[in-house]
């Protein structure tokens, strides 16, 4: 997805629904812009590097073993402000809805022109802000 490796670390089934878990790695100086969606609350725990977030307004920097909660439909984006690459375990909830995301804007932005990329936005309620 752009900049960022993201591995799924459940397989199907495994949450029941409840949850998905993934771990992204995010370049020095990677930028997840700010966007909301009402769908599904991230938890973000930091395993390695330096990140400013924004949530609603409000700005936090965060390091190795820090977490952060967003809820649902919170304005949230972040950066990796650490000289190298930084990982991130975040937790989605519920599951698959993040999962559905990844593969429909993966694909659009393999060859889709920039109104199918926004309609992947659209049809999964990802607010860019």
């Amino acid at each position: 997805v752009g900049p960022l490796t993201l591995a799924f670390k459940r397989s199907e089934g495994e949450s029941e629904g409840s949850f998905s878990l993934f771990e992204s790695i995010e370049p020095a100086g990677a930028r997840v812009h700010l966007h909301r969606h009402a769908a599904f609350q991230e938890t973000f725990i930091v395993l390695e590097g330096h990140f400013d977030f924004e949530v609603a307004g409000d700005r936090q920097s965060l390091g190795p073993g820090e977490t952060l909660v967003i809820p649902r439909g919170a304005a949230h984006g972040f950066m990796c402000t650490s000289p190298e690459a930084g990982r991130l375990l975040t937790i989605s909830t519920p599951a698959r809805v993040f999962e559905a995301f990844v593969a429909d804007i993966s694909a659009a932005n393999l060859g889709g022109s920039a109104a199918e990329v926004a309609a992947v936005f659209a049809r999964h309620g990802v607010e860019l802000l």
